[in-house]
């Protein structure tokens, strides 16, 4: 039985934001809400950042109440960032279950956002239900290569 390599992936939280925050009622709706949220990443390869964007929507009857959006950027070390990279598929994958953490740690974030600016709207808190990353990200994520462009190579002229 062939035994599989164990890595430790070092990486640390360098900044949460609260991209967006919009209310569109003058006060909170009574009944149940419907919650929707959605997912993205996207990373910057040469700094080793990886940002997870996660938005949430609040409606009543088809008609958004509510709107948060919340992005953690996470800063890999060299080497963890290093380990990572798929030479033949000039790639980083992320491993799925990295991918869930850093979902987790967003989700979160949130929720700590979200009881704070409810309770500055004036509203009731706010709750995001649980999410579970593992059933709706069932696959490594993975960011190409992006080759910068030279800052000392010729650019054409755009004088007339």
């Amino acid at each position: 039985m062939e035994k599989q390599q164990q890595i430790q992936i070092q990486f640390k939280l360098n900044d949460v934001r609260q991209v967006q925050f919009v209310t569109l009622c003058n006060e909170w709706p009574k009944g149940e809400m419907q919650v929707g949220n959605q997912i993205n990443f996207s990373s910057d390869t040469q700094q080793r950042l990886v940002r997870c964007l996660l938005n949430i929507e609040y409606k009543q009857n088809d008609i958004t109440q509510m709107m948060l959006s919340v992005e953690t950027v996470f800063e890999f070390s060299r080497e963890s960032w290093s380990s990572m990279y798929d030479l033949n598929g000039d790639q980083w994958i992320l491993p799925v279950g990295l991918v869930h953490h850093l979902t987790d740690v967003t989700i979160g974030a949130a929720r700590g956002i979200l009881a704070a600016r409810t309770g500055d709207a004036g509203f009731p808190r706010a709750i995001l239900p649980l999410v579970n990353p593992q059933q709706f990200m069932r696959d490594p994520l993975r960011f190409p290569r992006i080759v910068p462009a030279r800052p000392d190579a010729e650019q054409p002229d755009t004088q007339a």
